[in-house]
This record gives structure tokens, sequence and C-alpha cells, in this order.
């Protein structure tokens, strides 16, 4: 997690040059794994990694990157004892960093009574930089009504800048990681920083967003962030922001644990819920799997407040400031360091150990939320190899980790029940017990069973000191509650807002189990005889779950028809207006209407079963209903289609019925590595080796802007010979696998779809079998023509070099480029951009249409079939290329009409 501390120390980053395996231990596991770990140079801006589709994308960390002003440096841990604490004064808040109950200090107390609400960050993102025009005609002598061209940006620099304007020191290419078990990536440097770091995932050949890295530098080991868990990927992309250099030596980090024959075994031993262990009030001697420590072991350091360091003959329960109205609550099952495959040769040194501990505090981990139960050994050996061999840590940082499933398992070394310091919060580790939930809990909490889980741990920990939940006590010098999050003594999110929000009824929840009250275990128990006496009572009114749905629904379905019957591995039940659906997953729900009349056993396979039954309020009176793996949306005008998949995916990033692609107008279509479907906006399309592309809807385009290029077929959403059969986006990376998708999140609802026109129809021949001749034709008809052929010729052009000054194939710059294009068909425009600018008449956005010019001082481009992209030959890195002009508009463009 990101701590913002002014400096203390600097230490030099573990520097790896080379792929090694570690050594394997016989002891640690049945079944020997030795883990991966690759390293590569992160200091510079690979050409492929910015080439990377969305490679300059803006993220929700970048606007606090332009505008950083603070050091992230080591925090006040070291490996062999905490130091006494030190209070400072805390850095700038930045704008990612969450919500903290006060703007000027990170040593702050959680409150169980109010919620969090976000802070606002202090200082705001700085505008894009200013650089030097590319085109030749901008040295000062620009006439005098045009602005100042000497200003404006050089198209080239805008690669090295996100779509927002922040600086990119650095970025990798793209980075391959293991296909068959989780991965660690993280990055490691020298020195102190002013920069962020960030990274992003890429799964079914498609970028997700890109995710910021919290920096987590301590005194022990070398400066670098936290370690980011990637799950159900195939690669990642690493990049530094800001307008320094990347740091010295700055490393891009990639740990392969392997998964192991004993991972299975291990999570199956685990289980989530036990029954209690021993009868509360007592407490017992420490388990077998803990070992003894020998004395050799003990801290050679004073820890904070005072406390002593202790050796492996401390006995918890020693405190003396021990509240006597706790009651000794149950271990809880914990899966020991042996059974997730924690190689003890890997650790750097010994545990060292508290006279006590008086406060747990509640962390995440960061990074994926998907993966599996049988992932959990492997992420947690890939956490243990970052921490130490990555970073050069002693061990791992937290002394129990939980996973999503409500299991936990044992981290640092040096015995469950004793007081051991770990490295999870910067000068507050003495005396504290840091656990962590692997996962990435921003915008959704953990489940209920996961916090039930740390909830009895912490319960049972901190009653072996008889400390409270209720209870305050003094922590690194700071007083604090004996239940809190990270932020609440550091400036970083962790442990995500959404969880952090439910520290008031953990405490609440702890605090009951420590006055004697039941464990989850106990609480399990009790809910599972519920559910046993609800299931009897069910089956001796003998109702089925599709019949339980239709007693409230009687008068919408109308009387059943038949017997309940068996489809797609379900359950259904036809009634005189509809269907009712059934399965385990699913529950039971109602189809009826122009849904009815869509779904059949087909449809059932391929999208899953409904998860709740229609809604409606959508743009356009729509309505739409969600079903496992897909939905089916309808309006009046489009009638009712179901989405899934790659496709739907697409649509949802494109806004769903809200953005330019409206709602779907055709039925998805998937032959021989192709998948198809037709939507108001535009024709999407998949094929291996592309990606997902965009095709022109016929005759119309988003933003009213008309494509009528001829097409050889006639008909609607088939690709011809013209230039109109070109996708009209760039293609996007491969998929490795079909285009299939596990869940349909459900569609935002916020905005309204972009206006979209009918398409005129086209021409008939008359009923004459021998016109006298051809119909003239109109003046318009031969601009878009024209228009259709300017297009075509852009088009021919992709990928040929850019040469400042130059005016031909071989080689132009962007002012050459149009010249060229325009003078193929007969109109001749000047030399340079502004005078280009000045030989058309300007026209507004919305006016705008394919083959106009787009123009900002010192660069032109021509604007494409497309919405928001154009042609143009930008710099040497992208050549002649199609790309988005959005970043032309944050610098006032004009578009001007030259046809």
């Amino acid at each position: 997690m990101r701590i913002l501390v002014p400096s203390v120390a600097a230490c030099a980053a573990a520097v790896m040059v080379t792929t090694f395996g570690l050594s394997s231990s016989t002891a640690a596991i049945a079944v020997p794994v030795n883990p991966e770990i690759s390293s590569s140079p992160l200091t510079d801006i690979s050409d492929d990694g910015l080439d990377e589709i969305g490679a300059r994308a803006s993220s929700e960390s970048t606007a606090a990157a332009s505008n950083r002003a603070l050091t992230n440096v080591p925090g006040l841990l070291r490996a062999s004892g905490a130091t006494t604490a030190t209070n400072v004064a805390a850095g700038p808040m930045t704008p990612h960093s969450g919500a903290f109950e006060a703007a000027n200090t990170g040593l702050t107390d959680s409150s169980a009574e109010s919620a969090e609400d976000d802070a606002p960050g202090l200082g705001g993102p700085s505008g894009p930089a200013t650089d030097a025009a590319e085109d030749p005609d901008v040295s000062g002598s620009a006439e005098s009504s045009e602005p100042d061209e000497t200003d404006a940006p050089v198209v080239g620099s805008v690669q090295e800048e996100t779509e927002d304007g922040t600086s990119i020191a650095a970025i990798s290419e793209a980075v391959d990681v293991p296909s068959g078990n989780p991965s660690v990536v993280g990055v490691t440097y020298e020195g102190d920083t002013d920069v962020s770091f960030e990274v992003r995932q890429k799964a079914g050949g498609e970028w997700g967003a890109w995710t910021d890295l919290e920096i987590e530098n301590l005194d022990e080991g070398g400066n670098g962030t936290e370690p980011f868990i990637v799950s159900g990927a195939d690669g990642v992309q690493l990049r530094v922001l800001g307008a320094a250099d990347a740091p010295a030596a700055t490393e891009l980090v990639l740990v392969d644990p392997k998964s192991s024959a004993g991972d299975a075994a291990a999570v199956e031993e685990n289980q989530p819920v036990l029954p209690p262990q021993a009868d509360a009030g007592e407490q017992s001697a420490a388990p077998s799997d803990e070992a003894e420590v020998p004395a050799t072991d003990a801290a050679n350091a004073a820890p904070a407040d005072g406390a002593s360091a202790q050796n492996a003959s401390y006995v918890p329960g020693s405190s003396s400031v021990q509240n006597t109205s706790v009651k000794k609550v149950d271990k809880p099952s914990i899966g020991s360091r042996k059974s997730w495959g924690a190689k003890e040769s890997m650790r750097n040194g010994s545990a060292d150990y508290a006279s006590s501990v008086k406060a747990a505090v509640v962390h995440h981990t960061a990074g994926a939320n998907g993966y599996s139960a049988g992932d959990v050994p492997s992420i947690l050996r890939g956490i243990y190899s970052f921490h130490t061999q990555g970073r050069g840590w002693s061990d791992v940082g937290y002394n129990v980790l939980a996973d999503k499933y409500g299991r936990l398992w044992e981290g640092r070394a040096g015995g469950l029940s004793k007081a051991v310091i770990g490295a999870h919060a910067a000068g507050y580790n003495t005396g504290s017990f840091g656990i962590s939930v692997m996962g990435t809990y921003d915008k959704a909490a953990p489940p209920q069973k996961t916090i039930d889980a740390v909830n009895h741990v912490i319960a049972w920990k901190l009653s072996l000191d008889g400390v409270s939940a209720a209870d305050r006590t003094t922590l690194g010098g700071t007083r604090v509650r004996t239940v809190i999050g990270h932020r609440d003594v550091g400036q970083t999110v962790c442990p995500g807002a959404a969880f952090y929000s439910k520290l008031g009824g953990m405490r609440s929840a702890i605090e009951k189990m420590q006055d004697g009250g039941d464990t989850p275990e106990d609480e399990k128990k009790k809910d599972d005889e519920k559910k046993k006496d609800e299931k009897k009572d069910d089956e001796k009114t003998s109702k089925t779950p599709i019949e339980k749905k239709y007693e409230g629904n009687v008068e919408q379905l109308g009387k059943p028809s038949g017997e309940e019957f068996k489809i797609a591995g379900g359950l259904g039940q036809k009634y005189a207006k509809g269907h009712i659906y059934y399965t385990k997953d699913t529950g039971a729900h109602i189809v009826k209407g122009v849904f009815d009349d869509r779904v059949d056993e087909d449809l059932l396979k391929t999208i899953g079963f409904p998860k709740t039954d229609s809604k409606g309020g959508l743009t356009d009176d729509g309505q739409y209903q969600p079903f496992q793996k897909g939905s089916i949306h309808y309006t009046e005008a489009t009638g009712a289609h179901a989405t899934t998949g790659i496709l739907q995916r697409y649509w949802k990033d494109k806004g769903y019925e809200n953005g330019h692609l409206g709602y779907p107008t055709g039925e998805l279509t998937v032959e021989d590595g192709r998948a198809e479907q037709a939507f108001q906006g535009a024709r999407l399309v998949w094929a291996e080796g592309y990606g997902t592309t965009e095709f022109s809807a016929e005759g119309d385009l988003n933003a009213d802007v008309e494509d009528l290029s001829p097409r050889d077929g006639g008909e609607s959403g088939e690709p011809g010979e013209g230039p109109s059969d070109e996708p009209s986006v760039e293609p996007s990376e491969q998929p490795t696998t079909e285009p299939t998708e596990d869940s349909s999140p459900e569609p935002s609802r916020s905005a309204s779809p972009e206006p979209t026109t009918t398409p005129s129809p086209k021409p008939t021949k008359t009923a004459d079998p021998k016109p006298s001749k051809k119909p003239e034709k109109s003046e318009e008809q031969k601009d878009e023509e024209k228009r259709a052929a300017i297009i075509a010729e852009a088009k021919k052009h992709m990928g040929a070099p850019y040469r400042w000054g130059g005016t031909s194939p071989s080689g132009w710059d962007c002012s050459g480029f149009t010249q060229y294009v325009y003078g193929k068909h007969g109109i001749d425009l000047p030399r340079h951009t502004s005078a280009q600018k000045n030989a058309g008449t300007v026209i507004s956005a919305e006016e705008a249409k394919p083959g106009d010019l787009v123009w900002i001082p010192g660069h032109i481009g021509i604007i494409s079939e497309t919405k928001g992209q154009m042609y143009d030959a930008g710099s040497s890195r992208t050549n002649t290329s199609k790309r988005s002009y959005s970043w032309m508009l944050d610098r006032g463009a004009v578009f001007v009409r030259v046809i």
C-alpha cells in the first residue's frame, strides 16, 4: 500500500536480470514446486508497448500523476525489530488515495458510527504540455490571423502522454503471463521517486483498464510496489507516469508460482467453516503445526511504546494489562504455511516478537478477485516469492491472509499464537496483528463468509491477550481503536472503501464473540438447522419453486398448460401468457411477451437461464431481461434480440443502448471463427486474428454521418468490394478462446443514446426494361461519391511512413498526406496546414462529414467514416494511421469543408 511520509531511508532494490528457479524443499509440501521469477528493465518507452491498443488511455490515477509533488519513500519498519515510532506529517493526499478523516494527517481513527465519505484530492491535473508544431509551415512566419503555431504540439509528442495529458515516463511491451495458474507482478526500483506505476491485464485478446500499483516502501528490503495478483489473463503491461524519468534500476518483476498437485488437497483440508475446537474460556497449548522457534530468533531491537521484544518462550496471555472481561475465543481453522507450499529456505532470517498483541490491522492485497479456490495456494506462493525474492523482505508481510471463500491461511512464520512482528503497516507493526483479504475491495466488500472468518481470527487473536474489540489502545505512539483499517495509520486506500465501511459492524461482531457469543461456526450450525427445518416445511407443502413463483403471478401468466418439463439443463412450465424457467443457481423467473417469443431451448443453451424477470425503463421505452450469460433487449423499432459473449462485452464497453451502437437489430451468428451481430449504429464483427471491429451499418453511421460507398452484393450489412468493406476501427488483439462469456453485467441506464437516423431506401429499378438513358446524378450525389472516393484513397495509404516535409506515399507529413489524397480526386490544396484550413469553409462539429478536414495549429487530418476518428500522418511512431482526434478537440479543433 502507498505510504506517503518523508524519507528516512533508501535501500537499493534487488536487481534481477535473468529468469531463475527457486530451490525446492521437499519438507515444505508433498510435491515440490519451484516458483519462477523473471525481471526486465522498466526505464524506457517501448515502441511496441506504446503501440498496444489503449496504451495511452487515461485512468483514475493519471490526474494525480500529472500534478504529483510528493515523494514515496521507505517507511518506519525493520525486519529484525521495530524502531521507536516517529510521528510525521502526512504528504499531499492524492485523488485515488481514498477517504480520510482529516486532510492533513494519515494517523486517524476509524469510526464505527459513521460511513466514510470520499475526500477530494488536493490540487488538480495539469493541462497537456505545449510542444512545437510538426508541420513545416509552422516557423513563426504564419499569417497574423492564425494562432501562433510555434506553440502548437508536436503530433508525435502526444504519443508519450496519456489521453488526459499525463506524461508517460516508461512503458513496457505486452508481457505474457502463465496460462495455467495465477501469477504476481510488481515493480522494484532504487532511491526516491515522484512518479506512479500502473498495470493492466489482457484477457480474450482485449485489454482491461489501467490500475494504480500502490508503492509499498519499507525499511525491509528494497523499494517497490505492492504485489499485484494476475488471474484469468494472458498478458500484462506496466507503465510509469509522471513528469520525471523512471527511477533508477526500475524493474518489472513477474512471479510464476506454478501449480502443485498438493494445492487441491490443501484447499480441501482447510475448510472455511469447522466446529469449535475447544471449550470457551480455556486456553490450550500451541497447536502441533506451530513449531517452537529457538531462543536465538529473539528480536534485537526494542519495540515501540516501551514494549520489549520477546523470544520463543513468550506465552500468549502474559500481557500485564489484560481485560479480564474478555473471554477466550476458540481458534478458527487456519491453513499452515506447509499446506500452501511455503519454502522455509526462502525466508531471510527469523521471526521477531512483541510482548503482546494490542490491535488488529485489516488490509486487502489488491489485484484480481476472479481467482478460484484452487488458485489460492499458488497466489500465496506468488506473494511470498515477490516479498522475499523480489523485494528482499524477510518473509510475507501479513500474519494471516484470508481468501474470498472464507478460508484463513498462515502468513509470516513464527507461530500463530505468538505476537509475531509482521511487515504490514509502517511504524505500527510491533504489537499489531496484520490480516489481509486476497483481492481488491474498493467497490464491493468481501463476501460475508470471508468477513466472518476475519472476525473470528481477530476475536481469537485479541482474546489471547485479553484485548476487547471495543477498546482503544496506543500503537506506534498513536491512540487508535483495537480493530482498525490500514488507512487509519497510513495514507492508503487499503483495505478498500467498501471493506473499510464494514469495520463498525465487524467490531460489534468481534466484541460479541469475546463476550461469549456465537462464533461464525456456531451461527452456521444454527443456520444449517434452520434451513433443514425450512426444507422439511417445504417438503410438506410439496410445491416446486416454479409453483411458488406462479402463486403470486397467476393473473399475468394465465392458466398453466401441461406439466413442468426439462429443458437445457433446467426446468420450464408453459402458461397461457408465457413461461416460468428455473434452475437451482438462478431460481424461478417469468419470461413473457416478446421475450417469450424469442426464448427457446437453443437460446437457453447459449445465454443460460433468466436471472430476473424482465425490466423496463430504458431509452426509447426499451425493455431487457438478463440471463446467466447474456441478455435480451427490446424496443418497438428494433424488436427483441439476444446478446452474449465477446460482442456483448464490446457493446457494454461502448455504453450499451446509451452509446453510439444503440440497440441490437439482428441476431448473433457464429461460424468459421467469425462472430457477427448488427446494431443500430454499426455491425460488429469478431474474427480470428482481428478481434472485435465495427463495420458501417448500411447507409448510416452514428452522429448522422452517411457512408454511401457502393457495395457488391446489395444486402444490408454484407461487405462488398468498395471501401466500406474495411473495418471502421483498428483491429484489436486476437482472442484465444471462442467468443463466449460467463456472466453478463446489467447495462447502465443513465445517459440517452446518441441519435441515429433511418437510412434512406436504396433506389429501385423501374419497370421499363429498356430505359432510354440513366438519370443524371445530383450535385449532392456527386459530392457524396467524391467523399467516398477520398476515404477510399486515404485507406489505401495506411502505414505509409511519416517524413517531415514529405509529400508522397514514400514519406509525408500531415499536410503532405491531405494534399496528396485530395489532389488524386481533383481538389488542389495548398501545401501547409494553415493555408489548407483557409482554403475551405469552417463548419461546426455537428455538420462535419467523412472527407472533411479537422485542424489545429500545426496539424491536420481527414475525418473518417467512424465517429471521432480521422486519417492522418501523425508522427514517425504512428506513420499514416486511423485514430481518434479527441486530443485535438481539447486543443480547440476546427472543422473545415473543401468538398
